[in-house]
């Protein structure tokens, strides 16, 4: 693929994911106005983080950036190894979601520890829980189906597919007498299965419809799991240091999940229009590269990659600094948001965008890793990026009492660590001429 085409990949993804968040926006808009920063609106943005973190490890993060390597080296075996990959995720995921459906309660004890103290919150959470949870498979079995479609270079519809999530929680929420956490629920589920049959109906017109099989080759599992054992962490690093962001927030005050949510909402907008299009269209190119050892294409898509994810995150940064109460008061401040919930969203806004830069040229990096198989690397910087975020969130808001902007620092804090190692390693891997 030529470096034109690259563009104008990238670029296609990137509107429609544009339209996508500008969706997004009016569902939030929809939510914060009818809900305000409530104790409902509380426990959607923690609990709905419990199935979000998950779909990170198994859906779109880690699935998405092992499996799309992994068929293009398939090749002749690639039916086979699909269904395999198919029945492996339905069975484990299936349940694993039985599971969490018989046992909520310890699943919000673990994720929103802070919610134990107050009975009718906690069982409102747990309940929440049940309605929702299905949600990670659907949105999985999506993942797999973009997956391949992203293989062969299809990223319109993986990228169109969220904007029909955005608009059936907007139908409901529009619509609903109340905006109950039992209708947000349904909403989520109604909206996978969407999902899900949009993504089946596209795979199964570029020639491949999914089936149940007994027989399990390792020899062609074996490059897939190379690559999604590690994956499981680090795909989904920013999703669980927002999550343990989310786990400290339920320890302060009424309204510091929903203002670090809608923060994190406005933070994903560059990354998912820039950072993820870009890594995502880059992908399979760099895999190929890397197969025909054409190191100079490579390193063509690489710098530009890196450059144009981190001068983007660097602008994005800059715009939020500089019109974070303003964004925020344009977008939000009507209904029950009060002026008190801008300024709370606004400082963490700030907070968050420092990191951008970092964030966007991160999402590049790791493909990279994938391409390259250096699986052991995309680890190792996740695990360092929770440990960081983990140990700073407990002493900025139990230390030094800076409570949900401490939250935001520690994750810009552990993005740039982990940007700088990222950087280290790829130039070394390039000297020892591992790409």
């Amino acid at each position: 693929m030529k470096i034109s085409n690259f563009w104008k990949s990238s670029f296609g993804f990137s509107a429609l994911t544009f339209i996508s968040r500008i969706f997004g926006y009016v569902r939030d808009l929809l939510f914060s106005s009818i809900l305000g920063a409530s104790v409902i609106h509380d426990i959607f943005v923690v609990i709905f983080k419990i199935p979000n973190v998950f779909r990170s490890f198994f859906g779109e993060g880690a699935l998405a950036q092992s499996l799309t390597p992994s068929i293009i080296e398939a090749k002749e075996n690639l039916r086979e190894f699909l269904n395999q990959i198919f029945t492996i995720l339905f069975t484990v995921l299936l349940a694993f979601v039985l599971f969490v459906i018989l046992f909520p309660s310890i699943f919000v004890s673990i994720f929103a520890p802070g919610f134990i103290s107050d009975e009718l919150k906690f069982l409102a959470a747990t309940e929440f829980l049940t309605y929702v949870f299905p949600y990670i498979l659907l949105i999985s079995l999506v993942a797999f189906f973009g997956a391949i479609q992203n293989s062969k270079k299809k990223f319109q519809v993986v990228a169109a597919t969220p904007i029909l999530f955005n608009l059936t929680l907007i139908t409901f929420a529009f619509f609903a007498e109340d905006l109950s956490l039992k209708v947000i629920g349904t909403s989520v589920i109604v909206a996978g299965i969407l999902q899900l049959l949009l993504n089946l109906v596209v795979t199964s017109r570029l020639g491949y419809f999914p089936s149940f099989t007994k027989k399990f080759n390792n020899r062609i599992l074996n490059s897939f799991f190379a690559r999604f054992l590690p994956a499981i962490l680090a795909a989904g690093v920013y999703q669980l240091n927002v999550l343990i962001d989310t786990i400290f927030a339920s320890f302060l005050i009424s309204g510091s999940p929903t203002w670090l949510y809608l923060s994190d909402r406005l933070i994903q907008f560059p990354m998912g229009l820039f950072g993820v299009a870009i890594a995502l269209v880059a992908l399979p190119d760099l895999t190929e590269q890397l197969i025909s050892k054409n190191k100079k294409e490579f390193m063509k898509v690489f710098y530009k990659g890196f450059i144009s994810t981190f001068l983007l995150g660097l602008l994005s940064g800059l715009f939020y600094v500089l019109l974070s109460y303003q964004i925020i008061q344009l977008l939000f401040f009507r209904g029950e948001f009060t002026s008190f919930d801008v300024n709370m969203t606004s400082s963490s806004l700030i907070a968050y965008s420092y990191a951008l830069p970092f964030l966007l040229s991160s999402k590049f990096f790791n493909s990279v890793f994938f391409a390259a198989s250096k699986t052991r690397i995309v680890l190792l910087l996740g695990s360092v990026s929770l440990i960081i975020n983990l140990i700073l969130n407990y002493l900025f808001i139990f230390t030094y009492d800076w409570g949900h902007v401490g939250l935001a620092l520690a994750t810009t804090f552990a993005a740039m660590t982990v940007w700088l190692l990222a950087i280290i390693f790829i130039f070394r891997m390039n000297s020892q001429k591992a790409i």
